[in-house]
This record gives structure tokens, C-alpha cells and sequence, in this order.
């Protein structure tokens, strides 16, 4: 059984699948993030969406989840 201190020594970021992050900001703008060895990379991928960077929804939510008998969700 490996201990948790060798296998922190044994970690090595290159094992690390690259990831590309799709963000939208309050305004609309998205913006995708990519990490190039220790440097943060952005790029603007789009122009602003109409309406900002949310989805309002206008629909009636009637469903209440009861967590506890004195915490509800709703």
C-alpha cells in the first residue's frame, strides 16, 4: 500500500490531461482559458451575447424540497 507522501512525490503534471475552460462574463463576452505551462492564456472566442451573460428564466418554480424537517429548498 502506497502511502499518501510517495504518492505526492510521485505526481507529475505532464500525467495531466490539457484543458480548455469556456468562461462567459456578466457581460456577455466569452472567453476561453488554456494553461501553457505555469502562464494563464485567455482568448476571446466570440462577440458579447444579447441579453448578457445569464439565461433568465421566467417560469414559475412551485417545488419546494424539504432538506430537514426545518430546511426547505426551494
Amino acid at each position: 500500500m502506497h502511502s499518501l507522501a510517495q504518492e505526492i512525490r510521485s505526481f507529475s503534471r505532464a500525467n495531466l490531461r490539457k484543458q480548455r475552460t469556456r468562461v462567459t462574463t456578466l457581460t456577455g463576452r466569452r472567453i476561453v482559458e488554456t494553461w501553457r505551462g505555469a502562464c494563464l492564456h485567455t482568448e476571446e472566442v466570440e462577440e458579447a451575447a444579447p441579453g448578457g451573460g445569464f439565461v433568465q428564466d421566467l417560469s414559475a418554480d412551485l417545488q419546494v424540497g424539504v432538506v430537514k424537517p426545518w430546511l426547505l429548498l426551494g
